[in-house]
């Protein structure tokens, strides 16, 4: 088990440049018998049963709602410390093979690479492994993308440098890394996850050394933090209840929580902004900036090197509402990480870009 670092300085926080957070709610709880310290967190909703699974644990451990436990499952891939379960939101193709919705997902992440594993909810058989392309042997968390058709993986803060505290998009076929970013400057992970909203597409991330839960687009664009209700702390795990708009936690102590109010779906305030993808990311010589402008006005498209220097105006002008497609020669830049910052009308959208050789 790899050594944990002391707790980092809580996170900036630019809470006057943000939309509102979700006033989270506590609406059930309670301190599973068979599991200590938990490290992962998974909801069976057609089942209405919750899986656990303990720090450097053996076992998968199964709870009614009310916190009734009901049975163990013998942990695959070897006991871990950086370690995540989830379940399959829809049908999926992993490695090849077919994962129908409601299977068990385990990520371990604690030697290398992060290892994702499909097993059978029913007998615990593993049905298909995937050796993902990202990980320094602290990946907490992750979870399976239902509209992009890829996992997102949360790597802690403990490898330090470009390594620390980012999320990967993993190709769910060959496991390559199809881009990263940073949570950095908003949020910090220690023991922690993320989930995904079906409806927005949204990643929420919690971590044992924040008090919030942080909200983040599939492109690492940040949307806000929502801060936790009084008596809730140093969380592990999270999964969704899409069905409530809720959410089950679990923390280091291995007290579950069930929080309601949970933003599930997509605030007028975001939807309204103009929507920008990468492609392809990393890149080496050329980008192409898909935008969905849904409100015309002037824009500006900058692109900027991780100390914030601009470095080149890519656009300036008036975007119209619709599809529009701007190209980028990246082919004379350093390789190594940039921003594509989107400025208009009260919006600023940052991209991350990758330049690879």
């Amino acid at each position: 088990m790899n050594p944990r670092y002391a707790l980092l300085a809580a996170p900036l926080l630019f809470a006057a440049a943000l939309p509102l957070s979700a006033q989270l709610t506590i609406l059930s709880q309670f301190d599973p018998s068979n599991t200590g310290g938990t490290c992962g967190i998974a909801y069976n909703s057609p089942a209405g049963e919750i899986m656990v699974i303990g720090c450097s644990a053996s076992t998968i451990d199964r709870y009614a709602e009310d916190g009734t436990f009901i049975s163990s499952a013998t942990m695959v891939g070897g006991s871990a410390n950086d370690v995540d379960i989830d379940m399959s939101p829809s049908d999926l193709t992993m490695n090849g093979t077919f994962v129908a919705q409601g299977q068990l997902l385990l990520v371990n992440g604690e030697s290398g690479v992060a290892e994702i594993y499909a097993i059978d909810e029913a007998t615990n058989a593993v049905i298909d492994t995937l050796a993902a392309g990202f990980g320094s042997s602290h990946v907490v968390g992750g979870s399976y993308h239902p509209q992009r058709g890829t996992f997102f993986l949360v790597q802690d803060n403990v490898p330090g440098g470009f390594e620390e505290n980012r999320v990967a998009e993993i190709d769910a076929t060959t496991g390559d890394t199809l881009q990263t970013f940073s949570v950095q400057p908003y949020f910090d992970v220690n023991y922690g996850d993320l989930d995904i909203s079906p409806i927005s597409g949204h990643l929420f991330i919690v971590s044992s050394s924040d008090d919030g839960i942080a909200e983040f687009t599939a492109d690492g664009v940040f949307i806000t933090e929502h801060v936790l209700p009084v008596g809730v702390s140093s969380l592990s795990g999270i999964a969704l209840d899409n069905d409530l708009q809720g959410a089950w936690v679990c923390n280091t102590g291995g007290v579950v929580y069930k929080l309601g109010n949970f933003p599930i779906g997509i605030s007028e305030e975001i939807a309204a902004d103009p929507f920008i993808q990468v492609f392809p990311n990393p890149a080496n010589d050329r980008v192409e900036l898909v935008l969905d402008v849904e409100r015309s006005a002037k824009y500006s498209i900058v692109l900027h090197d991780v100390a914030g220097r601009a470095v080149q105006v890519v656009f300036n002008g008036t975007l119209p509402t619709g599809s529009r497609r701007i190209p980028l020669d990246v082919s004379a830049l350093n390789v190594g990480c940039y921003s594509v910052l989107v400025s208009g009308p009260g919006v600023s959208i940052p991209r991350s870009l990758i330049v690879a050789r």
